[in-house]
């Protein structure tokens, strides 16, 4: 069985209460940014350099630093997704807020598309997503609430 630890962050503008997503070359869908962890890199220096990669952007990942501060932040679902019978994505998946006054840079070499969206439209059944892409943004929406 081959197993790789990636990372999926979800960014989400807490002002405008839009998700950025992209549209995956390899899926044909759109989906939260993320990709393998390398080498000697934790899961949160691979969050933060995968988002600059597919979206030119800078963001700060949310969660709590548990036991201590100088831990990792804690993920808010580790998911087990099969690519292939014999072959499974560990995917540590986080939640990010878009630092303050950037511009979006689509990588064209991985994506067809980089767009922010509404709730709303990830939920409508004509987006082309995943199921469990639908339901971890419903959450963060709603734990977004206020």
């Amino acid at each position: 069985m081959i197993k790789h630890f990636c990372v999926s962050v979800y960014v989400f503008n807490p002002k405008s209460k839009n998700f950025l997503m992209v549209n995956h070359k390899k899926l044909s869908k759109w989906v939260q940014p993320g990709g393998h962890i390398e080498l000697n890199e934790d899961p949160e220096e691979a969050s933060l350099r995968e988002i600059f990669e597919e979206t030119g952007i800078k963001v700060k990942l949310i969660g709590k630093r548990y036991p201590r501060e100088e831990d990792y932040i804690t993920p808010i679902a580790i998911q087990k997704n099969i690519v292939k019978e014999n072959h499974i994505h560990i995917d540590f998946v986080y939640l990010a807020y878009p630092l303050e006054n950037q511009v979006e840079v689509q990588n064209v070499e991985e994506t067809d598309g980089l767009e922010w969206f509404t709730l709303e439209e990830i939920l409508d059944e004509n987006f082309d997503t995943f199921e469990n892409v639908r339901t971890i943004c419903k959450k963060i929406f709603d734990d977004h609430k206020a």
